[in-house]
């Protein structure tokens, strides 16, 4: 079934990022609040020659509730990574995984979600650099990422390299899906990318400028949809993505990052007879964010986030390449393959969306977090809908919702989350739509 695998992909996706150093679940931009959420090791006694190994434990509970059906389910993540260091400043790293899921509560849509075991390469790849640090390449399967993460943030086969100047500094990065297992692709847009795995292939880069405690970068990506097409049935989805970003701090105490990005490129409009008619894409994404830490006890820090992503009237869905009709015009709905977290309940798709985000966080003792976010959604387009095809009435309200998180880090190698959101629907629901609830739990353990 090809919720299962959606499913499967999306909260084995959830589990790896918390193994990585990527963005994916991040609760605050850049904060301190989120270093649990990347695994943090021990300075090793070892020599920086010959062999380092460990093991990562990272059990995940999850629980979602809405009108669709109940989902409960756990994922016991267990990795074994070592890593060889080479000749000067050089290193192979491998790492293993095994996440096994298992359901404890699967009623209405989900009732055809199953235990599942995947066992993977997740990680395996030589980087080297020059004595000054100055230049970086990586080659292999890794973490590949551009700009904050949106337009392209996940797991492939490929290469990098970077070049760190005073001021400037570039990064180009060539990567392909196609060797990921099916059931670990996240990456796909059509039926049969999820049963065979997406085969993408990406090339692209970033220029950064840094001046004054700020960050200027240009970034672009082109993305290649390389799998067989049927003749005359094509759902072959090309983009490019064009945008720059500015971060930084201001008066000491606040901190703000902001993205524009353009995305061109072609789709097609699924006729009722073939060949499919091409369309081009012309949609555009923003992704915004201030802190404002305050100078008192408790470290507490004010958050304002604004996100959108266009949306196109003829869309039908935000998880498929193809548009049901529309003929003759612009695919004005953006999509990308990247990460973005905008609520935990609504876990929406930045696609045919505006969404304001207002919170704080603070520390109540040492090594502990607590944050809350105010979420507000409204839709670009009101025809459409949202997600795979939610929020269908042509209304623009589309509901708000409240995330909570919780973060501690006990040890160095020892940490803990809980995450738990609610949304509450609006007027592009139907009114006997009910609220959503989700709740993420787990814990990171590095040995």
């Amino acid at each position: 079934m090809k919720l299962k695998y959606i499913l499967i992909i999306l909260i084995i996706a959830i589990s790896s990022a918390l193994f990585a150093q990527s963005d994916e679940d991040r609760f605050f931009y850049k904060s301190d609040a989120d270093t649990d959420l990347k695994l943090i090791t021990p300075e090793s006694g070892f020599s920086k020659k010959g062999i380092q190994y460990g093991a990562i434990l990272s059990p995940i509970y999850l629980y979602e509730d809405n009108d669709g059906g109940k989902l409960g389910s756990y994922i016991l993540n267990s990795s074994l990574w070592a890593k060889a260091n080479l000749w000067s400043n050089s290193f192979f790293y491998i790492r293993g995984k095994d996440s096994y899921m298992g359901i404890t509560t699967n009623d209405g849509s989900y009732s055809s979600v199953e235990s599942d075991n995947l066992l993977d390469l997740d990680l395996a790849y030589l980087s080297t650099s020059s004595g000054s640090g100055a230049f970086n390449l990586s080659l292999g399967r890794k973490y590949y990422s551009i700009g904050s993460g949106i337009v392209l943030n996940g797991r492939g086969d490929g290469a990098e390299t970077s070049l760190y100047g005073s001021t400037f500094s570039l990064k180009l990065l060539g990567m392909y899906t196609g060797l990921l297992k099916k059931d670990n692709n996240p990456y796909g847009l059509s039926d049969k990318d999820i049963s065979t795995g997406a085969e993408r292939a990406f090339s692209g880069g970033t220029l950064t400028a840094s001046f004054y405690n700020q960050k200027l970068y240009l970034l672009g990506l082109a993305q290649f949809d390389m799998a067989d097409q049927e003749t005359d049935a094509e759902t072959t989805y090309d983009s490019q993505y064009y945008g720059a970003g500015l971060e930084g701090v201001v008066l000491q105490d606040v901190s703000y990052f902001a993205e524009f990005i353009y995305e061109t490129g072609t789709s097609y409009v699924t006729n009722t007879s073939a060949p499919y008619e091409e369309s081009d894409i012309a949609a555009y994404a923003v992704n915004s964010n201030i802190n404002y830490y305050i100078p008192v006890a408790l470290n507490p820090v004010l958050i304002l986030q604004y996100s959108y992503g266009s949306g196109d009237k003829y869309r039908s869905s935000y998880a498929t390449s193809n548009r049901l009709s529309g003929s003759g015009k612009d695919d004005t709905g953006f999509m990308y393959f990247g990460t973005f977290s905008g609520g935990y309940a609504l876990k929406p798709t930045l696609s045919n969306i505006h969404i304001f985000r207002a919170g704080f966080s603070f520390a109540p003792i040492e090594k502990i977090s607590l944050g809350a976010k105010y979420d507000y959604y409204m839709k670009d387009k009101k025809e459409a809908p949202i997600n795979s095809g939610e929020a269908t009435l042509p209304e623009a309200f589309i509901g708000q919702g409240v995330d909570v998180s919780l973060r501690w880090q006990m040890f160095y190698d020892l940490s803990m989350y809980v995450n738990y959101g609610l949304f509450l629907p609006g007027d592009a629901y139907d009114s006997s739509t009910g609220e959503k609830t989700f709740v993420m739990a787990g814990v990171n353990l590095s040995i």
